[in-house]
């Protein structure tokens, strides 16, 4: 069987979602389909061909993310799937190892994605980065443990208002919180502020609200409504937030104040939130959250030394790191960083830390220890005190968060 990989165009996007959706058992979904097209942050959708028929593909996002103190260019893995037919036969190796080509050749220090199963991205290098933690909360079990210590202006928006008021949000909360994405205004269109059956997952139209405070706006809030009523007619629906960013605590506080108050709903859900989230503080019996965990953002560093150098470091300490790296072998070997000059080079020293790309890619952004690492056997220690100094070196006042699956 001889397979040809093919660079697809923007104008054979259903061509290159054809597996995916396939995959997924679903219809093509021609609103969804005009809206990938054009965006520009799609720039790459490589085609596995047998003949002339496409049996996988996958596409790439070009981003750029927050890192602790800084900010790095991220090729994002997406609609990466292979047809039934061609199970077991390499593609998604021959797939993935363009995808990693190709991000070192367009100097993309990192690859992102999210998983629809865990098990298949680890063998590529890619290590969890961050948890997706989700609420389900009753609207009266739902108080805070303190009001907010000012009071905020709601607003709901038509779309092309939103974007005028929530794009500034997001770019003063952008930089605060690891793994949040720039967007650009066709991105706040197509993926954020469209409203759309897919948005809607058989609820009410998309709302978009804005929290003013003195005439500023500080956070907002996309949700939909689901609303259902018992055989007593008493409502028993709920409110389903698909993003709420506050650029400011306060605005945070406002923004979910306003999501927990909302009529007629018994409960409020909420998914994609930080581990860390406010709302685990705020309210006066966490439990009632119902807090669950999954895996988040998944990380693959494919180029050490230039992802090292795209983020600061939580002290001046010296660090030697022995990287193995089976699918980028540019990566393997010794790296001396130095957190105070945010740098990292080749060296020949004896290492501190053995271990493999994969542990690199989920301490990259913050949120999971070189201790924790050791201790799941995936980092091998080799001085005394490394696992606390690689720790220092990594910490991030937040825990990662990617708000939204791309």
């Amino acid at each position: 069987m001889n397979i040809e990989l093919r660079q697809l165009t923007a104008d054979q996007h259903g061509e290159a979602a054809h597996p995916i959706l396939t995959a997924f058992g679903a219809m093509v979904n021609p609103e969804r389909l005009e809206g990938m097209m054009r965006l520009t942050e799609l720039s790459s959708r490589i085609g596995a061909y047998d003949g002339n028929t496409i049996v996988g593909a996958a596409g790439s996002f070009s981003f750029t993310m927050t890192t602790p103190g800084g900010a790095v260019p991220v090729a994002g893995l997406t609609m990466v799937a292979v047809m039934p037919t061609h199970r077991r036969r390499g593609i998604l190796t021959s797939l993935i190892r363009r995808h990693l080509d190709d991000a070192r050749a367009e100097g993309r220090p990192i690859s992102a994605l999210w998983a629809t199963e865990g098990t298949i991205y680890g063998r590529f290098g890619y290590g969890l980065a961050s948890q997706a933690c989700s609420i389900s909360i009753e609207r009266d079990r739902a108080a805070f443990r303190g009001e907010p210590s000012a009071a905020g202006r709601a607003r709901l928006l038509g779309e092309d208002e939103a974007l005028e008021a929530f794009a500034p949000v997001w770019e003063r909360a952008r930089p605060l919180s690891p793994g949040m994405l720039a967007r650009s205004k066709v991105w706040w269109q197509v993926r954020r502020l469209s409203d759309n059956d897919l948005v809607r997952q058989g609820g009410g139209p998309l709302q978009r609200v804005v929290i003013e405070v003195d005439g500023r706006p500080e956070a907002y809030a996309l949700y939909c409504l689901h609303h259902r009523f018992d055989a007593s007619t008493i409502p028993v629906g709920s409110v389903r937030v698909i993003e709420a960013v506050g650029a400011t605590p306060l605005g945070t506080r406002l923004v979910w104040r306003y999501l927990f108050d909302i009529d007629l709903a018994q409960r409020i859900e909420a998914s994609l939130l930080p581990p860390d989230h406010p709302l685990g503080l705020l309210v006066a019996e966490p439990r009632r959250l119902r807090l669950t965990a999954s895996d988040g953002l998944w990380v693959r560093v494919v180029d050490v030394e230039a992802a090292l150098a795209a983020r600061a470091y939580g002290s001046g300490e010296l660090l030697t790191l022995e990287i193995i790296d089976r699918d980028c072998p540019w990566n393997a070997g010794r790296f001396r960083l130095h957190g105070g000059e945010r740098r990292a080079a080749r060296t020949t020293q004896a290492p501190d830390l053995r271990l493999d790309i994969t542990a690199l890619g989920s301490a990259y952004l913050g949120g999971v220890s070189f201790q924790g690492l050791a201790d799941a056997g995936q980092v091998e220690a080799l001085s005394g005190d490394a696992l606390a100094r690689a720790d220092r070196l990594f910490r991030a006042a937040r825990a990662p968060w990617c708000p939204e699956i791309f």
